[in-house]
């Protein structure tokens, strides 16, 4: 069965219809607050969205799509303006496409949603990261890696803070280390607190297996790291005291 446009847009305004009716005004407004008015949400946490992504998926037989034209669903709810209908569409990459589409073609995908803004604050980014393109590197190794890496020249500020978050858990496998030094020796330099903390939390998640070498990396760019990244990203490494001590004398 083919899925036409009106289709694909009548399937998606179903799928909003559930999430304004579940919305509470007190979560849009606790959300919006936190996140400084970065973007909007509706007022649904995110098991909700889990749970009601999951119902539109079986109640209106979504499988019956092609993969591309499920593809196409999640590229609607990514380029809305709501944090939760970004959610949504990470959601469902997650659970039903991302083992199903080359990974290459998902990329170039993604790549394009930076491109045209999809992605303009830290928790729909980090989400993004965390769901889609760490499980990507994960499962595809260094080939797939080196693409999100190169991401660390993009224009776009925030495709810029994804070439190290997605590198979480793949930190902890030595594989990728060389990368993960690449793509800090070229973002450290950017004083912006966005990309200082996405830095400080690969390097968190690696010192807990690599301490050792994580030291020898907070030593290197001490000058260029925040003093909030000494203080809260170091934590787990034995010489913390001394990192801290070491930045407050090069202030």
């Amino acid at each position: 069965m083919s899925l036409q446009i009106k289709q694909r847009q009548n399937l998606i305004q179903l799928l909003v219809e559930e999430f304004e009716q579940q919305a509470n005004p007190k979560t849009k407004k606790w959300f919006e607050n936190y996140l400084k008015n970065a973007i909007a949400y509706r007022g649904l946490k995110t098991p909700q969205v889990a749970s009601l992504v999951k119902e539109w998926y079986l109640n209106h037989n979504l499988k019956q799509y092609t993969i591309h034209e499920q593809l196409a669903l999640c590229c609607d709810l990514i380029e809305s303006s709501f944090a939760e209908d970004k959610f949504a569409g990470t959601i469902y990459l997650q659970k039903y496409l991302i083992k199903k589409i080359d990974y290459q073609e998902l990329l170039a995908e993604c790549n394009s949603w930076f491109e045209q803004g999809c992605f303009f604050d830290w928790s729909t980014t980090d989400w993004f990261c965390t769901r889609v393109l760490d499980p990507i590197i994960v499962k595809n190794g260094t080939s797939a890696a080196e693409i999100i890496a190169h991401w660390r020249h993009s224009e776009n500020f925030w495709q810029r803070r994804a070439s190290i978050v997605s590198f979480r858990h793949p930190s902890a496998d030595e594989q990728y280390h060389p990368l993960i030094e690449l793509i800090i020796d070229d973002l450290v330099r950017e004083d912006k607190r966005f990309i200082q903390t996405a830095i400080g939390w690969v390097l968190a998640d690696m010192s807990k297996k690599y301490p050792n070498k994580v030291e020898v990396i907070f030593r290197r760019y001490m000058k260029q790291l925040n003093k909030e990244i000494i203080d809260r990203h170091a934590k787990h490494l034995p010489c913390h005291k001394e990192l801290k001590q070491l930045k407050r004398r090069s202030q």
